[in-house]
């Protein structure tokens, strides 16, 4: 019996430490959750302070694309990015090569005089925009759909940086459920800050097959 009694006082202090043990382990794991939230926040506050002075450092910048690659080049300030790509010459037929090229203006109201000046582009291989960090045209690519519907719909709307105003309002992304919801109807929709002419014969082929395939089966 004492043997008994011994053992069941040797098991309760045991149970008792153990219990100690796992209160204290709860409270450092307490105290590190609370430091890794501290440490996101800081994360978080460093990379938008980081993509502000990215793009305050492109405030005079634009970018030019579709202008022909020559053998000499004079810039002052000015520099050739991006992937290289190829257009067919509509007077000559010849295939150019071209890449974009980024400019720093000196004066931002001169800046400002050739981007408005873009429009008078349309229709052209031309094109000028604006230069964001990577973060923020990827933000805007998620916009444009949303921007060029809301225009669609004779609505004021304007992208400011990486956000969308509408109707003097932001507009708020939707979440990813409701994002995959509008998908299939902006599907055919350019995803580009600045839309290019881009086929999408692809969709439209599927589509088409889908429609087919019941008819032919109906005749049959």
């Amino acid at each position: 019996m004492e043997f008994v009694n011994t053992s069941f006082e040797v098991s309760k202090t045991e149970r008792e430490n153990l219990k100690s043990t796992v209160d204290e382990i709860q409270i450092n794991n307490g105290e590190i959750v609370t430091h890794l939230d501290d440490i996101r926040r800081n994360l978080n506050h460093l990379t938008e302070r980081h993509l502000d002075l990215q793009t305050r450092s492109m405030r005079e910048n634009l970018v030019f694309s579709e202008l022909k690659m020559e053998t000499t080049v004079d810039f002052h300030r000015a520099h050739r990015f991006g992937k290289e790509t190829e257009f067919r010459d509509k007077k000559d037929g010849r295939l150019i090569k071209t890449r974009p090229i980024v400019c720093r203006f000196k004066n931002f109201k001169d800046r400002e005089i050739v981007r408005t000046s873009a429009k008078e582009l349309k229709g052209t291989h031309y094109g000028i925009q604006e230069q964001f960090p990577k973060e923020i045209n990827d933000k805007r690519k998620m916009l444009w759909p949303y921007f060029k519907q809301a225009r669609e719909d004779k609505k004021k709307a304007y992208l400011k940086r990486d956000k969308l105003f509408i109707d003097g309002n932001e507009f708020i992304l939707p979440d990813d459920d409701e994002m995959e919801t509008n998908d299939d109807k902006r599907k055919n929709e350019t995803q580009s800050t600045r839309p290019k002419t881009t086929p999408h014969r692809e969709p439209q082929r599927q589509t088409q097959r889908s429609h087919i395939a019941p008819r032919r089966g109906r005749r049959h």
